[in-house]
């Protein structure tokens, strides 16, 4: 990105029981200084939803992915439990995946 940031995308993120598809598009933005700040927040495939056609908790569609002219279902998930607090030599990108599939596990 012209920031030199970076995106992940996932193309084919499989989802739990709770959703409105068995899979959706992740994208996340490795930022500028990486591995010591952590990937903050992500976005799905637009129009996903929860089973019962609601928004999740804490999200916006569509919002715009930074630097990219796509748009997406945001998720505003942070790493915040202080136990799991980002730690630069410890945790990686597939750390953050693992934070997004637990985020997922929990359809609110």
């Amino acid at each position: 990105m012209p920031s030199g940031a970076a995106v992940v995308t996932i193309p084919d993120f499989p989802l739990p029981a709770g959703w409105s598809s068995s899979s959706t598009v992740v994208r996340f933005v490795v930022p500028v200084g990486y591995p010591g700040p952590a990937p903050d927040c992500f976005w799905a495939s637009s129009g996903l939803r929860l089973q019962n056609g609601s928004m999740p908790q804490a999200s916006q569609d569509p919002n715009p992915i930074p630097e990219l002219g796509d748009v997406g279902l945001w998720f505003s998930w942070h790493v915040t439990d202080p136990a799991a607090s980002w730690h630069p030599n410890r945790d990686t990108l597939t750390t953050y995946v693992g934070i997004i599939a637990e985020r997922f596990r929990r359809p609110q």
